[in-house]
């Protein structure tokens, strides 16, 4: 089926959701492809046709950012503002809603999503937010709900059987909080309403090796250790770009004691030598941390050492630097580096060669990419 007629039927798939309370088991997976936004490199990102499309494309894990709607409605948008990625500044009668607001220390301007009731967020569009992307699908799609998502993702698994987990992350819980919601409280409850475990033994999170029905994850550190004392679900710290001297035994040691991963910009491990890379990694994974990079795209930021060719980035995280999986926009060509490191290891392991647990293998060279 060509990319087109994916899309096309997730639409229609998308048409029918049912939500759901049967057990989601989790299945062996190493690494991971968490669909960052959904197939966002192909469809406007988190409309759920992007989910859908991703899940096609044999993703891992769909991945919504979660904001909250003035009468406290979980919508999936990464930013306060719907400015970028709706056509609200084109509806007349939303136009006097534009202000401007102190958000962590910077004034920002915009439509924001906490100025909106749910049932107004309904009358927008999605359009695509990239201008090197495709606007063919602007005015067509809508910002879903968290409900939905999660809707999805039972049904993906009482359809086919195979576990497809959600990753959400709360973006901003401090502002929303300073409006007088409790984000975390509240995403709590509306995942055990969508029929997720969130409490108890019996919670899923060896997130390493397997792939998991709930990952939760945020760029605030007061929001992760809140939840660590809530629940047993695994938890990742979102990373903004630091250098060198952030990556120390001492602070990887304080992020492990509330987070299960860490979410980090993926250029830092690319950029120092791959010694030093590998180094930093053992740190993290010695202190039984996960390592998720982010966002990796196979139209742009496609870090320079690798001389614009998306492959071999994948390949060089997963094989040589042994990360546990990538956020990426691109589902469909990070499972074919995923499946072609699969083939190769098995060869090797059919020669009676040895092959290391838990370590992807590839043909390459990595000390001179």
């Amino acid at each position: 089926m060509t990319l087109l007629g994916l899309v096309a039927s997730s639409c229609l798939a998308t048409s029918v959701l049912a939500a759901s309370s049967s057990k989601m088991v989790p299945r062996d997976q190493f690494p991971q492809i968490i669909s960052h936004r959904g197939a966002s490199g192909y469809v406007p990102e988190h409309s759920l046709q992007a989910y859908q499309l991703a899940i096609d494309l044999k993703t891992d894990y769909i991945e919504p950012d979660l904001c909250l709607s003035k009468d406290g409605v979980f919508v999936v948008l990464h930013d306060l503002l719907l400015d970028d990625v709706t056509n609200v500044a084109e509806v007349p009668k939303f136009a006097s809603k534009k202000s401007t607001k102190l958000v962590e220390g910077k004034n920002m301007t915009g439509f924001f999503v906490s100025d909106f009731l749910y049932e107004e967020i309904e009358e927008l569009f999605l359009k695509q937010r990239l201008p090197e992307r495709t606007t063919l699908f602007n005015g067509v799609f809508k910002l879903p709900t968290f409900k939905e998502v999660m809707s999805m993702a039972h049904s993906q698994y009482e359809s086919s059987g195979r576990l497809v987990g959600i990753y959400p992350e709360l973006k901003h819980p401090g502002f929303f909080n300073s409006l007088g919601f409790h984000m975390e409280d509240m995403f709590l409850a509306e995942l055990t309403a969508g029929g997720f475990d969130a409490y108890g033994p019996e919670v899923a999170n060896n997130i390493i090796d397997q792939v998991v029905p709930v990952v939760v994850q945020c760029f605030e550190n007061a929001t992760l250790s809140y939840l660590r004392s809530k629940t047993t679900l695994p938890l990742i710290y979102l990373m903004n770009k630091v250098d060198n001297s952030w990556y120390t035994q001492a602070n990887i040691d304080a992020v492990a004691t509330f987070a299960t991963g860490l979410g980090a910009e993926k250029n830092y491990f690319a950029n120092v030598d791959y010694s030093t890379a590998v180094s930093t990694i053992k740190m993290i994974h010695d202190a039984k941390l996960a390592l998720v990079p982010w966002t990796f795209r196979a139209d742009q930021d496609i870090n320079a050492r690798f001389h614009g060719d998306f492959a071999l980035e994948n390949m060089y995280y997963y094989c040589c630097l042994g990360v546990d999986g990538v956020f990426t926009e691109f589902p469909d060509r990070s499972r074919e580096v995923v499946d072609m490191m699969s083939n190769y290891t098995q060869w090797v392991a059919s020669a009676n060669l040895p092959v290391p647990t838990n370590q992807p293998l590839c043909n390459l060279d990595c000390a001179s990419v």
